[in-house]
């Protein structure tokens, strides 16, 4: 501990004036070397999650030890034992150890608890919490606070953490996210792994209409109620969505959504991603796996050799077209419903 002081005292010296560097060094090196000879066993009674410096204090564990490079300090006054926290989860739960009873997980927080289909660009490494008027918001770093007025916003507890419900995670991004992205996230919501696993989506679209009204004319809700006259259910990723909005901006008819198409015997041949049934035309998205692996790319060959059998014309999308050839996309897609209708449809 008093080495801890030591080495407190050279760096404010050496912020203070220069020359300091070799004795800073050195204070560093004692303090590394008495911390390796006294690591002291963090008890397993502490979680592993994140506990106090408190917590730490009352196991007989002095300051200093939670200061040693197998200790990790996400916000003041919590101490993480292991490494990096990679997981957003991870995080909230380190976060919970100083977390207000007033306070829930929110906005991007909240939206990572629930699994929605965020885009990249948002950072995990903030937490963000609200709290309902008149409530203060907290400060820390590492924390992004709000505080929102009670309209009977729905709460929950998701994997252990006290959040708000996905929905209400989607509306609290309305300003954040653009209307694109909105439709990805509330696609999702709808939709769910539903057409494929059978299970129950996350919430419906009488629930988002209800968060749409909750929110009345609050800033950014003109985006949120354009995203809602977007939203479809049958939507099995981000980027099917994006082509279905793409297609739809680009003035082609509104595609069904992975359709189930079966042979003559009832056999389920494929689910299209997007389709024009009274055209037979299938539009048919390949992400990145469908080229790396080789049981995809083989199952993609032959699925397609079925829907052509079967009377298809097959339109195969990638991220590129999506991207970077975007309008010679459109073009092959309506080409293809106009050979396969003789005229473009309405």
């Amino acid at each position: 501990m008093v080495v801890r002081d030591m080495r407190d005292g050279f760096r404010e010296q050496h912020c203070a004036r220069g020359g300091c560097g070799k004795i800073r060094t050195l204070a560093l090196q004692i303090h590394e070397d008495v911390g390796m000879r006294n690591r002291q066993p963090i008890p397993r009674s502490l979680p592993r999650s994140g506990f106090s410096y408190q917590q730490a204090r009352a196991a007989g564990i002095g300051k200093g030890r939670l200061y040693l490079d197998d200790v990790r300090r996400p916000f003041r006054g919590v101490a993480v034992v292991g490494g990096e926290l990679s997981d957003h989860r991870d995080v909230c739960l380190a976060y919970r150890v100083r977390m207000r009873p007033t306070e829930y997980f929110s906005h991007e927080s909240a939206a990572l608890l629930h699994g929605l289909p965020l885009p990249q660009r948002v950072d995990a490494r903030t937490v963000h919490t609200s709290v309902f008027a008149p409530a203060r918001a907290p400060k820390a770093a590492g924390l992004c606070s709000h505080e929102l007025d009670d309209v009977g916003q729905t709460t929950t507890e998701h994997l252990g953490l006290r959040s708000f419900s996905s929905e209400e995670s989607w509306g609290q991004l309305r300003s954040t996210l653009s209307v694109t992205d909105l439709v990805v996230v509330g696609d999702y919501l709808v939709t769910g792994t539903e057409p494929y696993s059978g299970e129950p989506p996350p919430s419906s679209l009488q629930s988002l209409e209800a968060v749409v009204g909750r929110l009345g004319r609050r800033r950014g809700v003109r985006n949120l109620r354009e995203a809602l006259t977007l939203v479809r259910y049958g939507s099995l990723s981000p980027q099917e969505t994006r082509l279905r909005l793409a297609m739809l901006a680009a003035g082609l008819p509104e595609p069904a959504l992975n359709l189930p198409v079966h042979d003559a015997r009832g056999k389920l041949v494929a689910m299209i991603d997007l389709a024009y049934p009274e055209a037979l035309v299938a539009i048919e998205y390949l992400g990145d796996h469908h080229r790396t692996d080789r049981k995809t790319y083989d199952d993609d060959i032959r699925r397609r050799e079925m829907l052509t059998e079967a009377g298809w014309s097959v339109v195969f999308v990638t991220s590129a077209d999506l991207s970077t050839r975007r309008d010679a996309l459109m073009r092959r897609i309506r080409s293809a419903l106009t050979s396969s209708t003789g005229s473009f449809p309405k």
